[in-house]
């Protein structure tokens, strides 16, 4: 059991925990880089949990401890839920309430390293387990409620919920491609396969809709790809050789936010994939990657105020807001190419 947890680790979680050594080389067009960025991104507040009301179960367990916070979202409560796989738990902000709690399972289901998480419109939250290759499904107050996906995922990481469709989009890293189901776990289709070409990936991390379109992290590809929800190749956005993005979220006007392993702080690109902006990166933008570091952010959600959350290595939140040069438009679907 150890041999096989050292050689799925090695394989698949921890490309996606670290920062790679290098990125392949890539084919066509890459997202301009531009030497001006267009805007700049500032900190409108920052949310530090260790001062929200404890839980009983927080002060039992003798405060808010943290390992390596992961991936978080936002629910319709105003929430913010965050994986932390090495403790096996999601930290649960209750933003209005000013309360903390924590969710790791209950007697029917405990979580085994969470990774990915998603929520439905009833606040449902649905978490990749990797390492038991399933996503499992809590209510919203962390009472187990179903299993989807034993049968077919190998080793599923991003996560992305259609609410009006009530599909469940899964990213596949081991088998290079997006699973869909319903949100009951019937397995309804699968979308890409392994590939360089349009409408193939290779290792598949974070994913996100966005106005009708799935964007996929195409890690492998070394570029951002998106479809739409029958599962058609609609365009890329190669990274260019200076970006190297592991997760991503938009805002209301479709700016993409990413955190960028190759300036260790955050990129910020427009609907049609140019560079309006940095944040807080540790090297000037553009000098090459020599050592390895972590990035100053963890990943990136969108907040219901319209704002962008950044999730710090120490678990705090920071609500981040793009001041453009460029006038915004609310709404704004990305341009495919």
């Amino acid at each position: 059991m150890r041999r096989i947890f050292r050689r799925l680790w090695m394989a698949t979680i921890l490309p996606g925990l670290l920062v790679p050594l290098s990125s392949p080389p890539v084919q066509g067009q890459s997202a301009p880089t531009g030497p001006t960025p267009a805007g700049q991104v500032t900190t409108l507040r920052t949310l530090d949990p260790h001062n929200m009301q404890q839980s009983r179960m927080d002060r039992l367990s003798g405060g808010l401890n943290q390992q390596i916070p992961f991936r978080m979202v936002t629910d319709s409560r105003e929430r913010i839920l965050v994986t932390d796989p090495f403790l096996s738990l999601v930290h649960v902000f209750d933003t209005k309430a000013g309360k903390r709690w924590q969710i790791n399972g209950d007697h029917l289901q405990r979580m085994v390293f969470p990774t990915y998480i998603a929520v439905d419109a009833e606040d449902n939250i649905y978490i990749s387990e990797p390492l038991r290759a399933k996503v499992t499904v809590f209510r919203p107050d962390g009472h187990f409620l179903r299993s989807i996906g034993s049968d077919h995922l190998f080793t599923p990481f991003g996560l992305a919920v259609d609410k009006s469709s009530r599909k469940l989009f899964v990213a596949d890293h081991y088998r290079d491609e997006i699973q869909v189901y319903s949100l009951d776990g019937q397995f309804l289709q699968t979308i890409g396969s392994r590939g360089t070409a349009p409408g193939e990936l290779l290792d598949p991390c974070d994913i996100a809709l966005h106005h009708g379109v799935l964007f996929v992290l195409d890690r492998g590809n070394s570029r951002f790809q998106f479809f739409d929800l029958d599962g058609n190749s609609k365009g890329v956005w190669n990274f260019g050789d200076n970006q190297s993005p592991i997760a991503f979220a938009f805002d209301p006007a479709g700016n993409l936010f990413a955190v960028d392993t190759r300036s260790l702080g955050m990129l910020v690109l427009d609907p049609a994939g140019n560079l309006l902006s940095t944040f807080d990166p540790v090297r000037p933008y553009g000098q090459p990657r020599s050592t390895l570091y972590a990035p100053t952010v963890t990943s990136v959600a969108p907040s219901p105020d319209g704002s962008i959350l950044a999730l710090r290595p120490a678990l705090t939140i920071d609500y981040l807001k793009l001041q453009s040069d460029v006038p915004a438009v609310a709404d704004k679907p990305p341009t495919v190419q």
